[in-house]
Formats: C-alpha cells, sequence, structure tokens
C-alpha cells in the first residue's frame, strides 16, 4: 500500500521549489525508503541540510521513511540546539 508523505522545507531549502511560497512537497511511497533517496528524488544535496526530523523527531541521514511519515529539512544557516548535535548531516 502507498501513502504521501510530506517534506517541509526551511529556510534556503525552499529557493529549490518552484512555489517557494508553499514549503511543501508530497511524495508517494510504497515501501520504507532511505533519507538519501528521498532527499535525491526531491533534488536536494544531502550537504546543503544540516537537520532533518521525521514526525518531530531530530534523526540521523541512515533512517528509513515509511509512508505517512512527516519530514521537515533544515538548511545550513539554521542553528542547531546542543541536543540535536549528533544528528547533523
Amino acid at each position: 500500500m502507498s501513502s504521501d508523505i510530506e517534506v517541509h522545507l526551511f529556510g534556503s531549502l525552499k529557493k529549490t521549489l518552484v512555489d517557494s511560497n508553499n514549503p511543501l512537497i508530497q511524495l508517494r511511497l510504497k515501501d520504507p525508503t532511505p533519507l538519501t533517496n528521498v532527499l535525491e528524488s526531491i533534488e536536494i544535496a544531502p550537504d546543503s541540510v544540516q537537520l532533518v526530523m521525521v514526525n518531530h523527531k531530530a534523526v540521523p541521514k541512515d533512517t528509513l521513511i515509511y509512508p505517512g511519515d512527516r519530514l521537515a529539512l533544515f538548511p545550513k544557516e539554521y542553528a542547531v540546539f546542543a541536543d540535536w548535535r549528533d544528528f547533523r548531516f
């Protein structure tokens, strides 16, 4: 069964969108997919991302994304809190 995931972009990552007034991308996933593959599919270089949150929790870059997940991508210019330091890309 496939389901959409939501990818919310912040800061300079919004510039990658055609409509930067709507910083949301919806993708259909059938199976768990590596985060790096999701980034590749939306043409965002992993080195431009500082922090990824899945369902409101910071995650490492080897995370699997499941159908129905919500992703938030934060660029390098965003400050990272001390408790998120281990999740930097």
